[in-house]
């Protein structure tokens, strides 16, 4: 009884260390999901799409504060701060104006995001 389950616990954790190192690199990190989270945000103000580009820009910002909390950077917090003058901007707003000056400070972000790779 006691092999039995030794085996079947041997088995359980030889695939989970086998299947682990995978799921780690599928997952992009938080400073990659940052910038592809910005770019979508870029291309949406430039629909003039002022909602999706606060929404896409909201989850960039999530991930840039996680890829700064995980290795700080003087980029990753110049765009973050961009993000949140982007978010500001386009917040509310129908004006196209307004929205191109949020699609300003998120091509600056995006900027620094891309600096600090």
């Amino acid at each position: 009884m006691l092999t039995r389950r030794l085996m079947v616990a041997l088995v359980a954790s030889s695939v989970g260390l086998a299947v682990a190192p995978r799921m780690a690199l599928a997952q992009a990190s938080h400073l990659e999901q940052a910038i592809a989270e910005t770019k979508e945000a870029i291309h949406e103000g430039k629909r003039d799409e002022p909602a999706s580009l606060v929404e896409h820009a909201v989850n960039a910002l999530d991930h840039a504060n996680a890829a700064q909390k995980e290795k700080p950077s003087e980029h990753i917090k110049t765009g973050v701060t961009h993000l949140k003058k982007a978010i500001k901007t386009a917040k509310h707003t129908h004006s196209s104006r307004r929205v191109a000056r949020a699609v300003k400070h998120a091509e600056t972000a995006l900027t620094h995001f891309e600096a600090a790779k």
